[in-house]
């Protein structure tokens, strides 16, 4: 998730972008109490029975989930169920998924797992370099700030590989 700190950890790393409006989007979970047994589930999850959102359920933000540490999520469904989110969030969202893929394949490329292509790749970075939300409102904070940075950091990775490369 590109939200998440990095760390060595490669299935569970991230890129430490900040969450912005993100964070404030609403989820759905059947168990955010932690005084209650059992995981949270998303509302359509087979361990619920297609049930679908029902009273009882829990209400959180995203913030909310990703300031506690005591949610127990359920590793099937995921534990949750994220209410519509706007435009905005939505472009943040996606535009955040492709930058994290970038540093994947960055990633990969070190570690020789796979070669990535570079001609492909630079030009991506060039288009994520000048992204802006759908809405810019609040948007130049330090939300702008970590972005510029991560395009740049993972710039600075490309033009490594491509020396590396030419070697």
């Amino acid at each position: 998730m590109p939200f998440r700190p990095p760390s060595s950890d490669r299935w569970h790393s991230g890129i430490g972008l900040p969450l912005g409006i993100l964070g404030q989007a609403q989820l759905y979970t059947t168990n955010a109490g932690t005084r209650i047994e059992g995981k949270g589930h998303l509302p359509l999850c087979r361990r619920t029975r297609d049930r679908g959102v029902a009273a009882n359920d829990d209400l959180l933000t995203v913030s909310d989930l990703l300031a506690r540490d005591d949610f127990d999520l359920g590793s099937k469904c995921g534990g949750c169920a994220v209410r519509r989110l706007t435009d905005t969030q939505l472009s943040i969202y996606r535009a955040a998924h492709r930058l994290h893929d970038v540093t994947r394949q960055l990633d990969d490329e070190r570690t020789r797992r796979l070669s990535v292509d570079l001609d492909v790749v630079i030009p991506q970075l060039e288009e994520l370099a000048d992204w802006r939300p759908v809405e810019e409102e609040g948007w130049h904070t330090n939300d702008s700030w970590r972005w510029r940075e991560a395009v740049r950091d993972l710039r600075r990775k490309a033009e490594k590989v491509r020396r590396e490369n030419a070697l």
